[in-house]
């Protein structure tokens, strides 16, 4: 048995007795005597069976929100769905955990799965993120000559956010969360069944979005439903594990097809995740899809005053003119963002003996940097290009990786000095390891199944990486 309490307590002015001089006063009363100023706390307490030895709740939504919804004849828009998991994101299915998309009358296949991960970011940020998601959303929903959309296109899309620690989470952003329905405060346990709780999750399908102005938009304003997983680590473990929850924990659960992945403050535009989809349905050999990052220039561009923002924002417009295009057309892109990019979830799957594109991908997070060496300690710095290749390099397959000129998204660049050295400083340290692991390794293209021209191809783009490569080895910012 689990025993919830909550305390509701409204305190007083303690200070206010002033003590006289030479007062005579009455003996001490005897017996447990309640606080001056302060009232008695109401207590509610409520005793929960546990499933199979683990704490589910469903958990009825405020009655404000309640009050204003557009639907409520299921138990999805009515109810919160808590789950509190207790163990490691690899064994969530083993281990028997279910998200709503798996039981009852919500049981349902998923086409798209998007991870939403999140740090300390505040309300603002999140909001923008995910307001733009859902008005993708209800793009989707409006393509209703579509043979996989539709007006309950909604259904098959699942939006998932991750936040990197209990103690990290931004509490404003908490409180947006809460607004729509996802979140409630104080349900959460630490340990259940004498088990250390190592992920809290929230399941609900809001009807109401929040804008970057905190103002609720709905259905009269083209709003559609959205199938929400609100993932809330217990402790800080970094955005790599984070992607193990969600690839490993609950891909697994839903299976998706496509995978679309951003980080708080991205915000996409209105039919940015449906181009992202579009580039995996019109091409069965697509693995991996990158979408256009531009710089956020703010209201008028006065960011681009900025020196740092100005040049970053010129950094992004030729890396999406040159780069990216020139990359595309071999079929190798290099690095596919992760503020905005998609993944086919069927190619990152790893083989019968466990090796392959995500097994490589997850190495960096047990290496924490002092089990590895130099090489391989940069090299995981950006583990993202390591996914890229080793998806273009499995064996007996022929993989391609797509960049998506009309999937824009905008997400914000640093704008003190400080934080764009630490910023660069990672990136050129992973991106050159990187470089250099892909060509150590480029004879696995043989074992793929790529066409000839293709090989030919992707051998072009190996000299031409060469290249750069030593360009960048002996120029002076590096």
């Amino acid at each position: 048995m689990v025993t919830e309490e909550k305390e509701h307590m409204k305190k007083g002015n303690l200070d206010d007795d002033d003590e006289g001089y030479g007062e005579v006063y009455a003996p001490a009363p005897t017996g447990r005597q309640d606080r001056r100023g302060v009232r008695q706390a109401l207590m509610t307490k409520k005793e929960v069976k546990l499933v199979n030895g683990e704490l589910i709740l469903e958990c009825k939504i405020p009655t404000i929100l309640h009050s204003f919804l557009p639907r409520r004849d299921d138990r999805e828009f009515t109810h919160m769905r808590y789950t509190a998991v207790t163990c490691d994101p690899d064994d969530f299915v083993a281990k028997g955990y279910k998200l709503r998309q798996n039981i009852g009358s919500t049981m349902r296949e998923t086409e798209l799965f998007i991870c939403v991960t999140m740090y300390n970011e505040n309300e603002i940020d999140f909001t923008r993120s995910m307001h733009g998601i859902m008005r993708n959303i209800s793009h989707f929903c409006s393509r209703t000559k579509s043979r996989t959309w539709g007006k309950d296109g909604w259904k098959k899309i699942v939006v998932c956010i991750i936040a990197d620690g209990r103690h990290k989470v931004h509490p404003r952003t908490l409180n947006a969360l809460g607004a729509i329905g996802v979140y409630q405060d104080g349900i959460a346990k630490n340990i259940v069944n004498q088990k250390e709780v190592t992920a809290h999750l929230y399941e609900y399908t809001t009807q109401v979005s929040l804008d970057p102005d905190l103002k609720f938009k709905g259905a009269e304003k083209g709003i559609v439903p959205c199938q929400m997983i609100f993932c809330l680590k217990e402790r800080n473990q970094k955005k790599l594990n984070s992607h193990r929850w969600f690839f490993n924990g609950f891909g697994r659960a839903l299976n998706p097809n496509v995978c679309i992945l951003l980080d708080v403050g991205t915000k996409p535009e209105p039919t940015a995740l449906y181009h992202l989809w579009k580039a995996f349905d019109q091409d069965s050999n697509v693995a991996g899809a990158a979408g256009e990052i531009k710089a956020g220039k703010g209201k008028g561009w006065v960011g681009l005053l900025n020196p740092l923002v100005a040049s970053q924002n010129f950094e992004y417009k030729m890396s999406n003119i040159l780069d990216k295009p020139l990359e595309s057309l071999f079929g190798y892109i290099t690095v596919l963002p992760g503020a905005l990019s998609a993944y086919r979830y069927h190619a990152l799957q790893n083989d019968s003996t466990g090796h392959g594109p995500l097994s490589q991908y997850f190495k960096g997070e047990m290496l924490h940097g002092k089990n590895a060496d130099v090489f391989t300690a940069n090299m995981y710095l950006a583990e993202d290009r390591i996914l890229c290749w080793e998806l273009v390099a499995k064996r007996d397959e022929q993989w391609l990786l797509k960049f998506v000129k009309s999937a824009v998204g905008e997400t914000d660049v640093p704008d003190s000095v400080p934080e764009f050295i630490s910023q660069r400083r990672r990136w050129l340290n992973g991106a050159f390891f990187a470089a250099v692991y892909s060509l150590i390794h480029f004879r696995q293209v043989w074992k793929t199944d790529h066409t000839v021209a293709r090989k030919i191809l992707l051998h072009i783009e190996f000299i031409y990486q060469f290249v750069s490569l030593v360009f960048t080895f002996f120029s002076l910012v590096s």
